[in-house]
């Protein structure tokens, strides 16, 4: 586990299994972009969030934003682990998309700087494409919003 923020960590499955480690870390809530574990396998009050993205081609823009929505609302909640298979493609790109649209500053710049955090970053070529449809098809105020307000959102930047 990486921290890349004071209150994001990036990891993978066994840390997100690891929930010793995690609670001993203070974090509060889990966003995992593969599935698996999940808040079934959560048994120590942790918040835990799913948004499955596919590690390579194939997954919607939607995705992206939901996943960005939910990191967003965890972040309310104190610390926040993000992870995947191995940490090394999707949790990068969503803590570097989050830290880009957040701070209004370019993806590439924060994916450089989450590279220089979790050494083991390497993105697919598909989320690569993934984050540049993304940028193309949201507009900036439309690409972090309450999750409450989300299927609003997508609807209208989807027209």
């Amino acid at each position: 586990m990486d921290w890349i923020t004071d209150d994001i960590a990036i990891g993978n499955c066994d840390d997100a299994i690891w929930l010793e480690g995690v609670r001993n870390a203070g974090i509060e809530s889990i966003l995992s972009l593969n599935g698996w574990p999940n808040s079934a396998f959560n048994t120590h009050g942790l918040t835990w969030r799913c948004v499955e993205l596919i590690d390579g081609f194939g997954n919607p823009v939607t995705r992206l934003q939901e996943a960005l929505c939910h990191l967003h609302e965890l972040r309310t909640r104190g610390r926040v682990l993000v992870h995947c298979m191995e940490g090394v493609s999707r949790s990068p790109l969503v803590v570097a998309s989050y830290l880009a649209d957040t701070a209004a500053r370019s993806f590439d710049e924060c994916l450089r700087e989450v590279a220089q955090l979790r050494k083991w970053t390497s993105l697919q070529p598909g989320l690569m494409e993934l984050r540049r449809e993304y940028e193309s098809v949201i507009a900036p105020h439309q690409r972090i919003v309450p999750l409450t307000g989300l299927e609003a959102v997508l609807q209208s930047s989807l027209k």
